[in-house]
């Protein structure tokens, strides 16, 4: 099991099931907080119980956690009741869904980070392509894909999808 803080050591992967693997390890170990930039919220690797339960667990255990999920569409998740969308739906002061601004919309990959130390990058995210590397201490890194991150961020806009309608 990788630590996250500990184990610098690079990783490479490229199954959609390590992904979902290494993604559920880095967000159990999350203290402070998660960025998350994916195309479309990838099912195979994002959509599964125990990532929800990663980051729920994260919002409730700190209470000053964010996790911030950038997204190109959301569109496909949200018809078919993704886990992080009924997620931020019910967490709404800890996880927020945003969509890129239109001159990110050429970004092509997938990217988490943890805490500003560990991450996981998926230079292409396209349905067959699962290759990604990570590591659970780079903190060098880990700033570099924050920085891409929070510029995006700043552009983005709250995402309409996923708000919910009481009628």
């Amino acid at each position: 099991m990788f630590i996250l803080g500990e184990n610098n050591e690079e990783i490479h992967v490229d199954t959609a099931e390590a992904n979902r693997i290494t993604v559920i390890s880095l967000a159990e170990q999350a203290k402070s907080g998660i960025n998350l930039f994916s195309q479309d919220l990838d099912p195979k690797v994002f959509d599964n119980a125990d990532f929800e339960q990663s980051i729920f667990n994260l919002a409730r255990k700190h209470r000053s956690a964010r996790i911030r999920i950038l997204a190109q569409d959301s569109a496909r998740a949200a018809q078919q009741g993704h886990r992080l969308i009924r997620l931020a739906q019910k967490l709404t002061s800890s996880v927020f869904i945003h969509n890129t601004a239109r001159e990110h919309k050429g970004e092509i990959s997938t990217f988490m980070v943890v805490d500003g130390t560990g991450y996981i990058y998926r230079p292409r995210s396209t349905s067959r392509n699962y290759d990604a590397v990570f590591s659970f201490m780079a903190p060098q890194r880990a700033a570099e894909l924050d920085d891409l991150f929070n510029d995006m961020w700043e552009r983005s806009t709250a995402d309409t999808q996923i708000r919910r309608l009481y009628i």
